[in-house]
């Protein structure tokens, strides 16, 4: 029951029991201890935060896109220390697009603030429009939490930045794991039938911690694999394994320069590499502001450094190990536009020992809309190989090669990709059926 109607229930009872002044002066008490400790429990409990926590529990949305498009947030990870946890859904609708559905539930001080909306996109947008699209409905959708913030008074139909637009954009929330990051992943598949059956696992860990000034990161992994023939004239059985342990630094140093260096070992039944250890030092340059990479970026990063390795076998150089001086590098150039995307990449290596000894890499991807309802997509790739260094002596029998147990002597790789997509009909695309969607096909042949 509320203080208020209390009050009239408490002034009939001291009214029979005191004199009137006595009565007016105890109501008159009560009634400002009842409105003092309202307002000190609107000022707990209500208290608006500074910056708008968001949860976004969504497995296939860029999320880097929305962090960067949305500075004036706090991005969490856990929805326990959130404002807002936003679920995202997917669904295919009836024309061949989807609709995301958004549920916003409000937390602490938004308790039973919630709203549910939805994103419909067609079959023909590219990705640059579905992200956008996504991004505008999710601005939208948090105008009643940011209304409720400081924010309010910069809240426009577009948000604007502030006047302290690189202050503003700092995350100011403390973090009690200081930006660490611990991700541990396993995933394993068996096959089994009457004549053959495999096995293949790979495990290991990612620690990571990414700031505007520095990104850092520790990997272990491991990967083994093993398959087994039954034929009449025996056994056949395979086991490959690869494992190592990967790690870098990068420190940001303006918005095109970025510094770092690298160092990993590993060990690998198929490369013929019984220990690998290798580390490196990097510069890259960025020609659009690192800012802007979500949208476009084109990059080149130069890496120079050594390895020592140590074979399994002796290799077709009569080497059983080796230091090796080596150089890298990587140009890329990335763009997304409503028009599509397009994808290329350029990766040189060299030794330094041997400048004969090189490959050189090349790869693009081209998504182009041509018109309404038709796009286009082809990808290739092509490798130069000069530097198979750790193949081992001898020829590889055909156990070995049908198994791909041993890594086999090549001086070129290459693949293509195309095809096309072309929607016409209904555009229409607001209706969701989900009748019969888990139906596949089980036949054998």
């Amino acid at each position: 029951m509320h203080h208020s109607s209390l009050l009239p229930l408490l002034y009939h009872f001291i009214k029979r029991t005191l004199t009137t002044s006595t009565a007016v002066c105890l109501l008159a008490l009560l009634w400002i201890s009842a409105a003092s400790s309202t307002v000190m429990a609107q000022q707990v409990d209500t208290q608006p935060p500074t910056r708008l926590a968001l949860f976004l529990d969504c497995n296939f949305c860029d999320e880097n896109f929305i962090r960067q498009e949305m500075p004036y947030l706090d991005h969490v990870r856990d929805r326990e220390v959130a404002d807002v946890h936003v679920l995202v859904t997917r669904e295919d609708t009836g024309s061949g697009g989807e609709a995301r559905t958004m549920d916003l539930i409000g937390l602490g001080i938004f308790e039973g603030l919630e709203f549910t909306t939805v994103f419909n996109t067609t079959a023909n947008a590219t990705e640059a429009e579905e992200r956008t699209g996504f991004l505008q409905t999710l601005e939208a959708a948090l105008v009643p939490y940011l209304m409720q913030t400081p924010m309010r008074d910069r809240l426009r139909l577009n948000i604007e930045p502030s006047e302290l637009d690189a202050v503003d954009q700092v995350q100011i929330t403390k973090d009690p794991w200081n930006y660490w990051t611990i991700e541990i992943y396993a995933d394993g598949s068996a096959d089994f039938e009457s004549k053959q059956r495999s096995f293949d696992s790979r495990y290991g860990v990612y620690v990571s911690r990414v700031t505007e000034e520095w990104k850092l990161q520790l990997r272990p992994f491991f990967n083994y694999n093993y398959d087994q023939f039954e034929r009449e004239e025996g056994t056949i059985s395979s086991t490959t394994r690869r494992n190592g342990f990967t790690s870098y630094a990068v420190k940001s140093i303006s918005p095109h320069w970025s510094v770092g260096a690298s160092g990993d070992v590993l060990t690998s039944t198929f490369s013929n590499v019984a220990w690998r250890y290798r580390f490196m030092g990097a510069v890259e340059w960025s020609l659009y502001p690192y800012r802007e990479a979500n949208r476009r970026q084109l990059t080149v990063a130069y890496r120079l450094g050594a390895s020592h390795i140590t074979y399994r076998d002796t290799t077709i150089y009569n080497k059983i190990e080796e230091r090796l001086p080596q150089h890298l590098l990587n140009a890329d150039y990335r763009v997304v536009q409503p028009w599509g995307g397009i994808e290329i990449g350029v990766d040189a290596s060299q030794y330094l020992h041997e400048t004969s000894l090189y490959s050189l890499q090349f790869d693009a991807e081209f998504e182009i809309r041509i018109t309404k309802g038709l796009s286009v997509e082809i990808g290739g790739s092509l490798e130069l190989i000069h530097d198979q260094i750790n193949l081992p002596k001898g020829s590889a029998d055909l156990e070995e090669v049908l198994l791909r147990r041993r890594q086999l002597e090549t001086n070129y790789e290459a693949g293509i990709s195309f095809g096309f997509r072309y929607r016409f009909g209904s555009l229409l695309n607001n209706v969701v059926n989900t009748r019969f969607s888990g139906i596949g096909n089980r036949d054998r042949f």
